[in-house]
């Protein structure tokens, strides 16, 4: 464990800005210091490896007086980053440090490609008795090799997250599902080697998995089938851009999956409002969707949403360009816990639709309406004048709404909950009506934009027929 400290360590001193005048004293204090944590590589350690008595400690310092329960509570809640600084102060500190508990809950994101697969193995054996959360999101240089070692040791890990660790294929959830029944959260996203044998193995060794996220994973309709119908607590499911995916997916995972509340299908584009239609029907507890990109959904998926799942809460419906005010209706009558839409290219809504959010939806917190080009001031006069909302919507994008003008900021003056406003290339809105916001709202962040102004036609000065050269021969 005190080579993976002093690893660490090193990574985030790289990271760290440190003033030019102090590098020269502190070096040899860190030599000093390197050296007595060194001194206590197995300090604490039982036979097993696991880090199971807290350091005793004594001295004279004001933190050392104090009872060794509360030094302990007070060291769980530092970071990884901040524990491996600690370490290093003295050996008291690093005996600290090494203590498991501190070890449950571990994101090394900070220090990103910098990881290997040596420092993961080396801190499984060390404190895997102990690991609940582990996070190596971006870390592309550890393989399988390395998490089949952290799968032997962590046989108690619970949330798990490999984004973006490209080296990793289907022998990780191999080793996975022999060691580690306890998985509840797994995130394989943009594991571009992961395909559907993972689903495969993940279903056998951990059925009380409740989180997956295969997003951009070479995942097939088998993989779904498998998946769902051994792991049936599933609670999130996120198959963005699994672009295979149709219908058939979508009914295996309304089949399977009863107390699904979020399902993220963004990209699949072969998905029509026949499989959403079963998702809603056996999937009353949904409460957060994503369909962004899914071209063919029309006002029928609004509408099943708005009949079937009361608990409703969160839709992204990027670039779904036939709903229509029809859709908003039935979904904003049926849903009345609805807290965040993004509806940014919804092209065909109006005014109408934000009527029927401000009569029905109190509880309203961040609205996207970019490229909904048939909004106007008189919407968004709807829209805070709804009871509640004007105490409850905290971000509102108004991007590309031409029609939008300074009155809709005049109006949005008494919604006290905004915090952020966007209104880039709003044509109607002049600098002077942002400023007044600004002045009287100092709270509301505008994010805005001007293009430059294209100079007169007189003052552009044309090129001559010659070049300079010969007009002084």
């Amino acid at each position: 464990m005190g080579m993976v400290l002093s690893r660490l360590w090193f990574l985030s001193q790289r990271r760290a800005l440190v003033d030019t005048e102090s590098q020269g004293s502190s070096s040899s204090e860190h030599s000093t210091i390197s050296t007595s944590a060194s001194d206590t590589d197995t300090t604490s350690s039982s036979a097993n490896g696991f880090i199971l008595q807290a350091p005793i400690l004594d001295g004279g310092s004001p933190i050392q007086r104090l009872p060794q329960d509360l030094i302990l509570k007070i060291y769980s809640f530092l970071d990884v980053v901040s524990l491996c600084r600690c370490a290093q102060v003295s050996k008291a500190w690093h005996d600290l440090a090494l203590y498991g508990h501190n070890w449950q809950h571990v994101d090394l994101f900070e220090f990103q490609v910098a990881i290997e697969g040596t420092v993961v193995e080396r801190m499984s054996k060390q404190c895997g008795g102990f690991l609940r959360t582990l996070s190596l999101r971006d870390c592309e240089h550890v393989e399988d090799d390395a998490l089949r070692t952290f799968a032997e040791y962590c046989h108690y890990i619970e949330k798990l997250v490999l984004s973006k660790c490209y080296k990793i294929t289907d022998r990780t959830a191999e080793s996975l599902s022999r060691n580690c029944p306890n998985l509840r959260h797994l995130d394989l996203s943009s594991c571009r080697n992961i395909t559907n044998t993972t689903c495969s193995y993940i279903s056998e060794g951990c059925p009380e998995l409740e989180h997956v996220d295969l997003s951009y994973c070479s995942i097939t309709v088998e993989g779904v089938k498998v998946l769902t119908s051994r792991c049936q607590r599933l609670k999130s499911i996120n198959v963005k851009h699994c672009v295979e995916l149709g219908d058939e997916a979508l009914q295996h995972i309304g089949e399977n999956c009863p107390d699904l509340e979020t399902l993220n299908v963004q990209g699949c584009k072969q998905l029509t409002d026949a499989g959403l239609a079963l998702v809603c029907e056996n999937c009353s507890t949904l409460q957060r969707l994503s369909i962004s990109g899914c071209e063919g959904i029309t006002d029928a998926t609004l509408k099943k949403l708005g009949a079937c799942c009361k608990k409703f809460r969160v839709l992204e419906a990027v670039g779904c360009s036939h709903f229509t005010d029809a859709g908003f209706q039935a979904l904003a009558n049926g849903c009345n816990n609805l807290q965040r839409m993004d509806l940014e290219e919804c092209v065909l809504i109006s005014d109408t639709t934000l009527v029927h959010l401000s009569l029905n939806c109190p509880n309203l917190q961040r609205l996207v309406l970019s490229h909904c080009e048939r909004i106007t001031d008189i919407g968004i006069r709807h829209l805070v004048s709804g009871a509640t909302v004007s105490e409850t919507l905290q971000v509102l994008e108004l991007d590309n709404c031409p029609l939008i003008t300074d009155q809709s900021l005049d109006l949005l003056r008494s919604c006290n909950a905004l915090r952020r406003l966007e209104i880039f290339d709003c044509q109607m809105v002049s600098r002077s009506g942002i400023h007044k916001l600004e002045r009287l709202r100092p709270d509301v962040k505008v994010h805005a934009f001007f293009p430059p102004h294209t100079p007169p036609p007189q003052s552009i000065q044309h090129r001559r027929n010659i070049c300079r050269c010969c007009t002084l021969v």
